[in-house]
């Protein structure tokens, strides 16, 4: 069986891979409503007697907001979940070596 941090990492490989996914797929959606919906084809108004002029409707330009965000200023935080379990195995080994070191000094020495 493997041990449970290849499985805590193997599972945030796969979470990793997803969040690039999402992302990839909002930024090509952001890039496609930027470019614009087709525009409605233009109408033209039907002329009035002789003694109006005929008018053309020219389409106005959209006024729907842009989607562009400020750059983030946030950063990705990283997450150590092994640091407190690797500190406790570094603690653990040192002072057994150290213990060793003390009962080596009075049994040399």
């Amino acid at each position: 069986m493997a041990k449970k941090s290849h499985r805590v990492a193997s599972r945030q490989a796969q979470v990793s891979k997803e969040r690039k996914r999402k992302k990839r797929s909002q930024v090509s959606q952001r890039h496609l409503m930027s470019a614009g919906a087709p525009a409605a084809p233009s109408t033209v108004a039907t002329p009035e007697p002789a003694t109006a002029p005929s008018t053309v409707a020219t389409p106005k330009p959209s006024t729907a907001p842009s989607v562009t965000r400020p750059a983030s200023t946030r950063q990705a935080v990283p997450r150590y979940q092994y640091v407190i379990a690797d500190l406790r195995k570094i603690a653990l080994i040192a002072g057994a070596m150290l213990v060793i070191l003390i009962v080596l000094a009075f049994v040399l020495g």
